[in-house]
């Protein structure tokens, strides 16, 4: 038996005007713990905002040429359903000081949610349902002159689905207790 698509309500559109540029421009990461919110048709609503200390604001270059957010939703004839955010931010030079953060970043049994805003303008709640954690961390000193001395963090999710819009007004309150 086939399950059928309810198209009422759906609507996927095209404007000449909207901006589709690439790349980031802001992240920041909370403990999933610490995100206290509602969810309704693809919106996150955050109930209580969150607070300082509750919230790293990731200062990264948003021209940087690596630095991205992808979100694949994969749906199998058996019916399973998996989706996989990965963000990959850089941060340059292998200082002291990004070596120890990024090492309390990357611990065993995390959860973490990434608030994401694109270059396009769309922001995105990352790991709402089940948290982040940071899967890999990369150093390297570059080759020659011309290559880039720095850190690459990757945070990856199993989710049911695609990361979750934020509206600018919840935005809002993540970013003023960074």
């Amino acid at each position: 038996m086939a399950c059928p698509v309810n198209f009422s309500g759906l609507d996927i559109s095209y404007a000449c005007g909207e901006v589709a540029s690439g790349g980031l421009k802001s992240i920041y990461l909370m403990n999933r713990a610490d995100v206290d919110a509602t969810v309704a048709d693809g919106e996150i609503t955050i109930v209580t905002a969150p607070v300082a200390g509750e919230v790293l604001a990731l200062q990264f270059n948003n021209k940087d040429g690596f630095s991205n957010f992808t979100d694949v939703k994969t749906v199998a004839a058996d019916g399973t359903v998996t989706a996989v955010p990965t963000i990959q931010i850089e941060f340059l030079r292998m200082k002291v000081e990004n070596r120890n953060a990024l090492n309390a970043l990357a611990i065993p049994g995390a959860e973490l949610v990434a608030f994401v805003e694109t270059a396009a303008g769309t922001i995105h709640a990352v790991g709402y349902e089940f948290g982040l954690y940071a899967s890999s961390v990369d150093g390297a000193s570059g080759a020659a002159r011309s290559d880039k001395n720095r850190y690459q963090l990757t945070l990856v999710g199993d989710e049911n689905g695609l990361a979750l819009a934020v509206p600018t007004t919840e935005f809002a309150k993540v970013v003023a207790a960074a």
